[in-house]
């Protein structure tokens, strides 16, 4: 089986990745250097054959998806698959509250992010299998152009190190820029 060729977008920045934030699922928009790297990023992608722009169900990942289309022309369908990582506990704290309240948990994430185990957030490994069952769903769809997939930091750091055969114990080591493109090969199951 050959591999899947995709792109994955991470959104345009927001004000919680300013401020360093752990925003999580919440519904907050791009800021203006948001829009500015979500009109950058559809230019580049204008001269491009592209058939669908899948994107996490999120506001900044539709306003970045929008954007894009605007660019293509293609048509954006929403995915579950590629919503951001839950967070639980730590979802809308700063990265110093969660050091502050979470010392050990905090270590653990920043040393081997694979191995934190957290009530009501999701695992690196429970996020790597959501995120390869979405890419299966889009193989199987057998789009002949491109696709893009708007996303988030998390999503794209999973798929990277899948696609590289790295273990998730690498997360941290990976640099996601948001509104920064990422193209990649995978080989499915």
């Amino acid at each position: 089986m050959k591999p899947m060729k995709v792109c994955f977008v991470r959104h345009g920045e927001i004000p919680s990745n300013v401020l360093k934030v752990y925003s999580g699922r919440s519904q907050e928009a791009l800021n203006e250097n948001g829009v500015l790297q979500a009109h950058a990023v559809g230019e580049k992608f204008s001269a491009r054959s592209i058939e669908a722009i899948y994107s996490s169900p999120l506001c900044r990942t539709m306003q970045t998806a929008e954007i894009i289309a605007s660019y293509t022309l293609a048509p954006i369908i929403e995915q579950n698959c590629f919503i951001e990582m839950q967070m639980g506990p730590w979802e809308g704290k700063s990265e110093q509250e969660i050091e502050e309240t979470y010392p050990d948990k905090w270590k653990l994430w920043n040393t081997m992010p694979a191995e934190l185990s957290l009530a009501g957030r999701e695992t690196l490994n429970e996020l790597q299998d959501r995120v390869i069952d979405g890419l299966q769903c889009i193989n199987s769809k057998k789009h002949e152009s491109g696709v893009i997939i708007v996303t988030h930091v998390a999503v794209i750091r999973v798929a990277m190190l899948y696609a590289a055969g790295v273990s998730l114990n690498q997360y941290k080591t990976v640099h996601v820029p948001n509104g920064q493109v990422f193209e990649m090969e995978l080989n499915l199951p």
